[in-house]
C-alpha cells in the first residue's frame, strides 16, 4: 500500500465548497503515479520502452467528499496483474482515519507504437507489491448504455489542448468532466458529487477529435428505485470513447 496526505484545494472544489469528482479521480491517479516513480513501473520508464498503461475501467464508492481546507489521507493499493492487465484499489480518508471513498481500477499495458496491448514484462510487475483487495462492490468491466428510459442528445464538443495528458490523448480525469458538464447543461443540474461510479473506457480520443455525448436518465430496477445517468460520450462514427454511469 501507498498513501499521502493532503488538504482539500480551493481550485478542487465546487459551488458546495466540496470536493468534485473529477478532483477526487484526479487524486487517486496522481496517487499511483507517486507510489511507482523511480522504479520500473514509472510513466518514464515505461516510456523508454514505448509503453504505457492505460485505465479501462474505473468503479467508485463515495460515502461523503470532503469540504474546503479538510485534511484528507490518499491510498492505492495494487492487487493484481495478469497477462495484460493490472487491477488497483483506491481510497479516501478523513483526518480521523475514516474511510469516506474507495474505488477499484482495471488497467491495460499498452505498446505506444503499436497501439496494441502487451503482457506485462515481469521487471514491471515488480514494481507493484501486491496485496489483498479492499472491500468494495465490484460490477464487472463493462459499462452498457441502457434500452430502457429517456435518451437526450447534448450537442457536441471538440478536444482542446488542455484535455491531453502526458501520453498526448485525452486524460481519464476529463471524459468524467465531459459527461458532468453535459448532464448541467442539458438541464440534470450539479452531478460532481454522486455516490457511485462507474466508467468504461472503450478507445482513445485526442486532440481536435468531436465528441457528441448522449445521455440516459432512467430509474433503477431492483436496487432501491433511485435515478441513474448513463452519459456515451460518442465519436463521429456514433460508436463511444467512453461510457459513464453515474447515480446521485
Amino acid at each position: 500500500m501507498y498513501s499521502f496526505r493532503s488538504k482539500v484545494r480551493y481550485s478542487e472544489c465546487g459551488v458546495n465548497k466540496k470536493l468534485t469528482l473529477p478532483a477526487l479521480v484526479n487524486y487517486f491517479q496522481d496517487c499511483s503515479t507517486f507510489q511507482t516513480a523511480g522504479t520500473e513501473g514509472s510513466w518514464e520508464a515505461l516510456k523508454e520502452r514505448d509503453m504505457a498503461w492505460m485505465i479501462s475501467n474505473w468503479e467508485i464508492e463515495v460515502d461523503r467528499y470532503p469540504a474546503l481546507y479538510e485534511e484528507i489521507e490518499i491510498g492505492t493499493v495494487p492487487y493484481s496483474i495478469r497477462g495484460l492487465f493490472g487491477s488497483r484499489n483506491y481510497f479516501m480518508k478523513d483526518s480521523e482515519g475514516t474511510m469516506i471513498a474507495r474505488a477499484n481500477s482495471i488497467w491495460v499495458l499498452i505498446d505506444l507504437k503499436e497501439q496494441f496491448p502487451v503482457r506485462v514484462p515481469e521487471k514491471v510487475i515488480r514494481a507493484y507489491p501486491m496485496e489483498e483487495k479492499l472491500d468494495m462492490v465490484y460490477s464487472g468491466r463493462k459499462v452498457n448504455f441502457p434500452g430502457d428510459g429517456e435518451n437526450t442528445a447534448a450537442g457536441e464538443l471538440t478536444v482542446r489542448q488542455r484535455d491531453l495528458d502526458i501520453n498526448r490523448h485525452v486524460n481519464n480525469e476529463q471524459y468524467i468532466r465531459f459527461a458532468t458538464d453535459a448532464l448541467e447543461e442539458m438541464g440534470f443540474g450539479d452531478r460532481t458529487h454522486p455516490k457511485k461510479l462507474r466508467v468504461e473506457y472503450r478507445k482513445q480520443a485526442f486532440k481536435g477529435d468531436m465528441i457528441y455525448p448522449v445521455i440516459n436518465d432512467r430509474t433503477e430496477t431492483g436496487g432501491g428505485g433511485g435515478r441513474i445517468f448513463t452519459v456515451s460520450l460518442n465519436g463521429e462514427d456514433g460508436k463511444p470513447y467512453c461510457l459513464v454511469e453515474l447515480k446521485p
